[in-house]
């Protein structure tokens, strides 16, 4: 099954330039310590401190997410842009499958937000969990 968590408060928004909405901008850069290890698509990434900021002006929802590591991975996704709600810091919303953690949606402040469709990755995962839970056919008298 698939749970749904939000890691809030361990953001800091460094915003330099007006919100388009809907979307991260060039100059917005969201840093977060992400406490456990996940997957951007099909990028396996480890726990620690990340940046994630829109690659470009044009295609706001494009983002890279980067570790502090300089030999660490990097993850470059085409999100989607969500209405991110009412809050005051932004979070990240991760699924929880199984063992596995993938980031779902940058959600930031005044309403805006890019959420990521679910992967390949996820649904196989999501796929052989419930495959597991199914119980095996009773035997023909």
């Amino acid at each position: 099954m698939s749970k749904t968590f939000v890691i809030a408060g361990v953001l800091l928004l460094c915003a330099s330039a007006a919100r388009t909405a809907g979307a991260m901008t060039e100059n917005e850069t969201v840093k977060a310590h992400v406490p456990f290890a996940f997957h951007v698509g099909a990028t396996a990434m480890p726990a620690g401190d990340y940046t994630l900021k829109s690659v470009d002006m044009i295609t706001p929802s494009l983002v890279e997410i980067r570790g502090t590591n300089p030999i660490g991975p990097v993850a470059v996704f085409l999100g989607v842009p969500t209405d991110g709600g009412q809050r005051s810091e932004p979070e990240l919303v991760f699924d929880d499958v199984g063992k596995d953690k993938f980031l779902r949606a940058i959600l930031l402040p005044n309403q805006t937000g890019v959420r990521l469709p679910k992967t390949r990755a996820e649904i196989e995962v999501a796929r052989e969990l419930g495959a597991r839970a199914r119980p095996a056919p009773a035997p023909a008298d």
